[in-house]
This record gives structure tokens, sequence and C-alpha cells, in this order.
């Protein structure tokens, strides 16, 4: 399969994945199902409702299977108690009481009991994206690569634990800030960034005594930086609590992925290459190295474009290296050629993808790609 941006999709492509559509009033929705036949309407419908693309059949990449990160059941299930939680706390003025806290508690232990023994780590972010809410999906993904980093670390499952329920209340104090200033189109003025940075005192206020002094720290610590510039005290490295480092790597590669009121998405590679030059200047390299080993840069499935001007698909990504995936060489006649280890074939160590290439519409891609027309 291959995946497809919405700006490209043409009728009588057949999806090769299920497309689901979570939102506030259904958390699973089944748009459109695999082997369905894609036709102006339905391409219009993936466009109208902010989705990236689709996966689609082709025979010459028949052999790449992309598996979903969680059980669809799972994600939808935990996604919309996460969201009465959330919803409960705003309603009530940030009450909240020992009841949420076991839903909570509940909901990371179902995503660790999913990812604890998961032969594939690898966090595919396309997965995660089809979403009409975000803060909910946030605070879900930024529990979801918590964990996952947790479980590269090593850490016990205690702890792991403690991950994800800091995680997945990281960014409850933001419901009790105006939405008009969360959700501002435009640069927030010093006074409206202010309120903003309250949010981690705002979720430690209501949650103490609910749940632990880790856990508490976690949320508190996710916007400080080992160099100061953080907020809300300015901590520095050693001060800095270990699992609210976790959380600021998980948090800000989230957000900088992610389609905002004020920003646009930036490609998975843009982020993991911002974020590996603030390597111990404002994340820790030692968590930095085991978080890069449970993401890519270049999902399987998708094209890129090389530094010798050939257009590719990644086939493979390796854990120790996610910036050098095996990629297969799409011709400039549009047919398929050879797999290349861009980690390990000597030939192509001067290579580089410099792009992920979604402007294929002249390369005479049609030949690889099943269509019914």
């Amino acid at each position: 399969m291959l995946f497809i941006t919405n700006k490209y999709l043409k009728p009588g492509m057949i999806l090769a994945k299920d497309i689901y559509l979570y939102n506030n009033s259904n958390f699973n929705t089944l748009l459109l199902t695999k082997g369905q036949v894609l036709n102006n309407t339905y391409i219009q419908k993936i466009t109208y409702h902010n989705i990236d693309g689709a996966y689609i059949e082709s025979e010459e990449f028949a052999d790449i299977i992309v598996e979903s990160y969680i059980d669809d059941k799972l994600l939808s299930k935990s996604l919309s108690q996460t969201k009465d939680i959330y919803y409960e706390f705003k309603m009530s003025s940030g009450k909240i009481n020992r009841s949420s806290i076991k839903k909570v508690s509940s909901i990371v232990d179902d995503l660790i009991t999913e990812l604890l023994y998961k032969d594939n780590l690898t966090y595919n972010i396309i997965d995660f994206k089809n979403y009409d809410t975000y803060t909910y999906q946030h605070c879900l993904n930024v529990a979801l690569l918590s964990i996952s980093t947790g479980i590269s670390l090593g850490l016990s499952e205690q702890k792991i634990h403690d991950l994800g329920m800091a995680g997945l209340l990281h960014d409850i104090g933001k419901m009790l800030i105006p939405v008009e200033i969360l959700n501002k189109p435009g640069k927030l003025t010093n006074e409206e960034f202010e309120i903003i940075k309250t949010h981690p005192e705002n979720a430690v206020k209501k949650l103490k005594n609910l749940v632990s002094y880790d856990v508490l720290s976690g949320i508190e610590n996710h916007h400080e930086k080992l160099d100061g510039t953080g907020y809300p005290y300015g901590k520095t490295d050693s001060n800095i609590h270990y699992y609210g480092k976790v959380l600021s790597v998980c948090d800000v590669y989230d957000a900088l992925t992610s389609d905002r009121s004020y920003k646009k998405t930036s490609f998975p590679n843009e982020v993991i290459e911002y974020i590996m030059g603030c390597a111990d200047k404002q994340f820790d390299y030692e968590i930095l190295k085991h978080f890069l080993k449970i993401i890519v840069a270049y999902p399987i499935g998708t094209f890129v474009r090389l530094s010798n001007d050939k257009l590719a698909v990644v086939v493979k990504n390796y854990t120790e290296n996610i910036m050098r995936p095996i990629i297969r060489i799409i011709n400039a006649d549009g047919t398929v050629g050879d797999d290349i280890d861009l980690l390990y074939d000597k030939d192509y160590m001067n290579v580089t993808i410099t792009d992920m290439g979604y402007d294929y519409s002249n390369s005479g891609l049609s030949k690889v790609i099943k269509s019914t027309y």
C-alpha cells in the first residue's frame, strides 16, 4: 500500500485501509472502508474533514503492510473517556474526584497492556491525525508517546504507569483558560501568554492529593527546558523532574506535528530535526535517544525525494537511525526500481532524503497505483 495525500487522490484509486474519523459527536466514525473505490465525493469528504490522505492499493507495493499502532476500538474508547474527564473538569470549574482519577488510571492500564509486549513500538503519526478536536487527541497522543518512551527506556511498569497518567492529564489545566485565548488564530499578547503559562500550576492545584507526587511533578514540569528557558519556573537540568523531561519531548513533538488554529502542521522529519538540534539544550539527550527509537521521520508507504532528485517510497525503518530507511525507487517513467538501504548500502552513503516528496503528479506514478479507471 501507498500513502497518498489528499491533494493527489484521484477517482478510481482503491483504499487499502479503513479511514476512521474521531470527533466530538462520534469518537469512532468509519468514514470509508478498505476496498472502497474513490470518487470525487469521497475525496471531497476526506478533504472536508482535514484528513491528510489515505492508504491506496498498489500491486508493486503490496508487500507494504501498515498496522495500527493501537487497536481502533481501544483508541476510540480511550479518546471518548478522556474527553468526558476533561469536559467534566471544565464544566465544574476544575473539580475532579477520585472516580475520574480511577478512570484515567484504567485508560493508562489498557494502553500499557496494548503496548508493553508489542513487537514493534514504532509510532505511526498518520494514525493519530484524523481528529476534529485537538486537546483530547493531544493528551492521548502524549500519553501514548510517554508510555512508549518509558518502555524503550526500560522503566518499571509502575513508572510507565505514572508517565502515562502525567501524559493524559498534562494539559487538563488548560480547561480553566478562556477558549478565546486557547484557540486564538494570531500571536498571543504577553498578557495572554502569561495566562497560558498558568496551566501546569492550575492542574497541580486541582490534582493535589489525588495523584502521586511524581505524577504531579511531571505535569508541573512538562514545559520546563534544560537551559532554563521554559515555564512556569524556569528550572534548569537537575531541577526538572524526570517525568517532566520525558513529557517535554513528547509534548513538543505532538504539538509541532499537529494542525492548530494558529499554525499549520510540520512534517515529522522537520520536527525530528528541530528536536535533535535542541538536545542537551532543551531536551535530555538520553531520553531523546530512546524517544527517537519509537517514532519515524518517514512513515512506511510514504513518498520521499532524494538528493539525487529520484523519487522513492519508504519500505522499512530502522530504530537505530530513523533518518536512513530502506526505500524503493520510482523510475522516471513511473515504473518501480530497486530497493535501496540508505543505512547500510555504501553506494548510497552520500544520498540523503531532502523532502517528503508529495509532489509526484508528473512522475508517471499512475503505473504503480491500482485503479479501476
